[in-house]
Order: structure tokens, then sequence, then C-alpha cells
């Protein structure tokens, strides 16, 4: 038997009360908490911060290895300058900031309530605040090319943006180049056309990649702060640029570039001969095989060269008999054992010369030639005159030069504060303020620099230029 009781109308409204009070909590703060903002950062570390609607950080995912490092399991729920402290930090402790250099940054936001200036704004005031100098690149648009460059090397969309950006600019350059290389080398490549390849950091004009690591020996170095010049130890500050661009030697500004023409001897192509015949140095056996000149031309004159005679046809105080109606030279004085070889004549051994032709001048048996050659020291050799002239295909022909035009980004002057003086271009030193050395870490050798008390070696070469 079941009994159906039914149910008061009062408590059926109190329940659908209750009901809809918790959902509207849930959905209240479900609402107020869901993710309104997505910033990516790329460094060289990307990050991508995921925001809710009081710019709170409600979760943060590494986009590469390095990303893992900048992260801290406590970021999530912190603000969002909270948040940039900890990165900032990060940075500086795990080595991605050198010195006083500018990092590079490139930021990416998706937000429905604010914008990339106001972050942009923010992120350069948490890192000027920890001495970073950030140099913030802002990504407005991600395209579906972007997207599927970003698929293809497993690299954030906004940093495969900037990349492409860069690959459209300089067409010699590919993205396979690009993609592991830090922000700072992007935008150097962006700026000067320079990159290198797979495994190479590039710096300036040249690419880097270290060889190995080798314990640093103890000796005396110049306190922190202190840079040895000329083997004293002066106070040192950091560069300051100016507005006004500048170029190196050599170079002119036009604009914000810095271009020189360099000029090479060009290569003679095709050659004239006022007198004589051309001919190679290897035609003429006058070649130096370790010279490499047996292609060079020479004119060879033979209006007035002399053929190879008998030796009793020539009037040079040749020494000869003829005897018989043959031809005998060198006359020897007969021996004990007669005239082994030769032939005895009037008293004395003499060689049959009745086969030998020879040129005028020549002496014992050099130059023995056919009757139909030229005696080698009767021949005129001229230089001839180059009448027209090669250049590779980098080059533009200029008379007898090569010449192609080089460009590069100017860079901003740089001076120092008052009382220092710049020196090699980049420190700024000041000669009355001075201190000893102190005993620390030395490196020995060329392309090796002091990290961590080891010492890096290094392979240098020079970067490529698109």
């Amino acid at each position: 038997l079941i009994m159906v009781i039914p149910m008061n109308k009062r408590i059926i409204a109190f329940i659908t009360v209750v009901v809809i009070i918790i959902v509207g909590i849930i959905g209240f703060i479900s609402f107020n908490n869901r993710t309104v903002t997505i910033i990516t950062l790329d460094i060289n570390p990307s990050i991508e911060l995921r925001l809710d609607k009081k710019q709170r950080v409600k979760k943060a995912i590494p986009l590469n290895e390095d990303g893992k490092d900048i992260i801290n399991s406590n970021i999530k729920g912190k603000s969002l300058d909270k948040s940039l402290n900890i990165i900032a930090q990060n940075l500086i402790d795990k080595d991605y900031v050198k010195g006083k250099e500018p990092l590079d940054i490139i930021l990416y936001s998706k937000s429905s309530i604010t914008n990339n200036k106001e972050f942009k704004k923010k992120l350069t005031e948490v890192f000027t605040e920890k001495s970073i100098n950030p140099n913030i690149i802002v990504i407005k648009n991600i395209s579906n090319e972007d997207k599927k460059l970003a698929q293809k090397y497993d690299i954030s969309p906004a940093k495969a943006a900037y990349i492409n950006t860069i690959i459209k600019n300089n067409k010699n350059i590919s993205a396979k180049n690009l993609v592991n290389r830090s922000v700072n080398e992007l935008n150097e490549t962006k700026t000067t056309g320079n990159y290198c390849e797979e495994g190479y950091t590039l710096e300036g004009d040249f690419c880097l990649k270290e060889i190995k690591t080798k314990k640093a020996s103890s000796g005396m170095i110049c306190p922190d702060g202190y840079y040895e010049y000329n083997s004293k130890c002066y106070k040192e500050v950091g560069v300051e640029e100016t507005d006004e661009l500048t170029c190196r030697e050599n170079f002119t500004l036009s604009g914000k570039k810095c271009t020189r023409i360099v000029s090479i001897d060009a290569t003679p192509s095709k050659y004239t001969c006022s007198q004589g015949e051309k001919k190679t140095k290897a035609e003429m056996n006058l070649t130096d095989t370790s010279a490499g000149d047996a292609k060079d031309i020479v004119c060879v004159d033979t209006s007035n060269a002399t053929h190879p005679q008998s030796p009793c046809e020539l009037n040079d105080g040749t020494e000869y008999t003829v005897a018989g109606g043959v031809c005998y030279w060198h006359r020897a004085p007969i021996i004990e054992a007669g005239c082994p070889g030769k032939i005895e004549v009037n008293g004395f051994c003499w060689d049959n010369a009745s086969s030998i032709l020879i040129c005028a001048g020549a002496r014992d048996g050099r130059q023995y030639k056919s009757r139909d050659e030229y005696c080698e020291d009767s021949i005129r050799y001229i230089t001839p005159t180059v009448s027209e002239y090669k250049c590779d295909k980098d080059y533009t022909l200029n008379g007898n030069k090569c010449e192609k035009k080089e460009t590069e980004q100017a860079d901003h002057k740089k001076t120092c504060p008052t009382n220092y003086t710049l020196v090699n271009n980049d420190r700024c030193i000041n000669y009355n303020k001075t201190k000893e050395k102190v005993s620390g870490w030395v490196c020995e050798g060329e392309n090796t620099r002091l990290i961590d008390s080891k010492c890096v070696v290094y392979e240098i070469i020079e970067a490529k230029h698109n």
C-alpha cells in the first residue's frame, strides 16, 4: 500500500527560492571569476597569464621549457602587479637579464576590459622598478598564418606574428632560423638583418656557440663597479644614449641607416696585346704551381726570336772543330785511359756534336732544342692590356673596381655623465676614481667569458646578413 502525502505549497515555494538563490550565487561567482583577459609574454621564456575581471591570475601557463623557470606556483590568485614582480625577479635570478642591456618583450593581450596600452604601461613600471630596461613590442593582431607557424614550431602565436614581420622584409631568412631565438635576437635581426644558424646566439655582428666550459683560476681582478683599462681599475657607470644617431667609421648617415661603398679590384676578363700573341703562362711553361698563375695571360713576341743552331754555326765563342765534315765540341785533354765516351781529334778529346742544336750563349747542355723551336732567351714577353673586367653578382662594375653598397642600422650616440669618459665605445669610466685589484676568478684564452666562476669558451663566427 502506497500513500501519497501532498506537500505543503509553502514548503515548495521555499525550496524553489533557495534553489534560485544558490544558482544565482554560483552564477555570480562564476561570472566574476571567469577569464576575461589572456596575456602572453615572450622573452625567451614564453608564458601565458589568464586573468579574471579583477585582474587576478587564474592560471599561469609556460609556453616553452624556459617558461617553467619564471612561473611560481604561488602566482595563481595574485594580482597582475604582484605576479609581474615575481616574474621579473625570476628573470633576474635565472640570468635571463644581462646587466643593463635592454630586455625585449613581445606583448599580446586578448581582453574585454582593457587594452595593450594599459598592459604595456603596467609592464614597464614593474620591470623598471626591478632595474630592468624593457623594450616592449606590442602585437595587435594574430592571423591564421601566424597560428599555423606557431603550431608548426610549438611557439606562441604572438612570437610567430613577430617572426612573420621579420621574414616579410628579409626574404633570405627562414622562419626555421628564428623560432628558437630570444626576442632580443629577433629584434636585432629585424633591425640589422643579421642572423645565425641553429645552435648559435646572435650578438651584434657575430654568432656565438658554446664549445666547452672549464674551471676558472684565481687571480687579481677589479672590484665590482670598476673596469680595467690600461692595467688600472676605474670606477664605471652605464653608458647613456642620446637621440642623435651616429655611424661607424667609413659609414655615412642617411636617415636612420648607415651606408658605405665597399670597393675591391675587379677581375680581368679580357686582354689585348699591342705586340705579340696572347698565351697563358702554362702554354709557355712560365707557371709557378704554388702561385696558381697557370691561366694568367702574357703577350708572346717572337718577331725577333732565334732558332737553335749547331755549335759549329755559332759565333759566340763556342769551342769546336770540324774533322771529316763532322762537328765536334767541348775540347778536353787526353787522359791515361784515352777518351772514353768522346772522340780523339787532333790530339784532344771531343764530343760529337753532329746531332746537337743549341741556342747562342747556352753552355753545359742547357736549352737543347729542335730546329723548329725558338731559343727561350730570344722571346720577348710583354704584359697584356686589360680591356674588360668582371665582378661577382653582389657587386657593380665601376671602371676597374667592383663596388657594392652596405647598409646597417644607425646607433644612438653614446655619452657619459659628467667626469666620466667613454672608452671602447661601451664603457664610462672616471679617471679620478680608482681601486686596487682584489682576489677573484680569472679566465684566460681568446673567446672566453667568466660565468658563475666557470670559463665558457665560445666559437665565434661572423653573422649572416640578409
